[in-house]
């Protein structure tokens, strides 16, 4: 409590500090242009005579800045513009009264009541009647500052809850896309196992093992929406070791994977499908089988994942589950980012190429 009050006054007085050394730099700009008219019109004076007077001047401003602040924040909400007017006109005038005041005010304590010092009733009417309109311009702009910080703080809050809604939205609907996934693949992972338990219980038995090990990694998986590459072919490597087991010497696997790709980061469950489609739809319906190409490596600050078989191929390219689905995952989770592409011919395999950034 006692930090959280001294770290506020800490952050008020640096403000403050901020403001004096504003009005600072404009009296020193102003002493310049005070002093170089002099020279141009034959009446030069001192420097520090030039510099002097406009102290005090400005230095009543940076006391009165802190209230004129507090009055624009104050109606910044207003949306009626007469009531804004009058509320902005009235202020106006009353600080242009008070800064006219303490301005004399000040002078009389500066200089004394010598005959040339310029505290008088004089020099209050003439600053309450030759400068008014530029002590109204002065408290204008500060309200304009303070209503265009407000605005543009609005905005830039406006446009971080729009991404952080974008960015939940994105990850909803990813979630929902993996949620679809996870069933199809249980689904196809037992029929392939049940194919084998008439024939070959123990080998089942043993896929059963690896059914269990895969669901153990479907469900860390289910926590992030990305993950290593090197997870991602663990898990695959894992699915492939069933259908190993169920096709043997007809599904032959070739891995070329580059170390400097194993560590980037790709879409949860995204490579397991594609390798599935490839198995399921390219090889295991003939009866040579076919090779599996499993292919990553880095292009271009980009990461360059090739899913290929050498199997039957298609005539034209039907987006199911697994491939529908892996293109709007990386849609979601990288935009203009990545691309899917896809190359196949009837009776020249089937071949997916996938680019992610790093």
């Amino acid at each position: 409590m006692i930090a959280s009050i001294a770290m506020r006054r800490g952050q008020t007085l640096i403000r403050l500090a901020g403001i004096w050394a504003i009005w600072l730099v404009v009296a020193l700009i102003t002493s310049v242009q005070t002093y170089v008219a002099g020279l141009t019109t034959g009446t030069p004076q001192p420097w520090l005579t030039a510099f002097g007077n406009g102290i005090p001047w400005y230095s009543v401003w940076a006391l009165l800045t802190p209230l004129v602040v507090a009055v624009a924040r104050r109606f910044a909400d207003e949306r009626r513009v007469a009531v804004l007017l009058a509320v902005h006109l009235g202020a106006g005038l009353a600080v242009v009264l008070l800064h006219s005041v303490l301005y004399v005010s000040l002078n009389a304590m500066i200089y004394g009541n010598a005959p040339w010092a310029p505290w008088s009733k004089d020099l209050l009417l003439l600053k309450l009647t030759g400068s008014i309109h530029v002590q109204l311009m002065i408290y204008a702009i500060i309200v304009g500052i303070v209503l265009g910080a407000r605005a543009y703080r609005t905005l830039r809050d406006r446009e971080i809850v729009a991404a952080r809604l974008e960015t939940r939205l994105a990850e909803a609907e990813t979630a929902a896309l993996r949620a679809q996934l996870q069933p199809h693949f249980l689904f196809n992972t037992l029929n392939a196992i049940s194919a084998l338990v008439p024939d070959d219980p123990v080998t089942a038995q043993r896929l059963i093992a690896r059914l269990g090990d895969l669901l153990r990694l479907s469900i860390d998986r289910h926590r992030s929406q990305r993950s290593p590459l090197a997870d991602e072919l663990d898990f695959t490597d894992t699915y492939l070791a069933i259908e190993e087991a169920r096709l043997g010497e007809r599904l032959r696997i070739v891995r070329r994977i580059a170390d400097e790709a194993l560590t980037v980061a790709v879409p949860a469950l995204l490579l397991q499908p594609l390798v599935e489609n490839a198995v399921r739809h390219g090889i295991a319906p003939l009866v040579s089988g076919g090779t599996l190409t499993i292919e990553a490596g880095l292009a271009g600050g980009r990461l360059r994942l090739v899913v290929a078989d050498d199997g039957k191929g298609a005539g034209e390219i039907v987006e199911g589950v697994g491939l529908g689905n892996a293109r709007l995952r990386l849609q979601q989770l990288y935009g203009a980012g990545s691309s899917l592409e896809i190359e196949t011919a009837p009776g020249r395999g089937f071949r997916v190429t996938i680019m992610v950034p790093r």
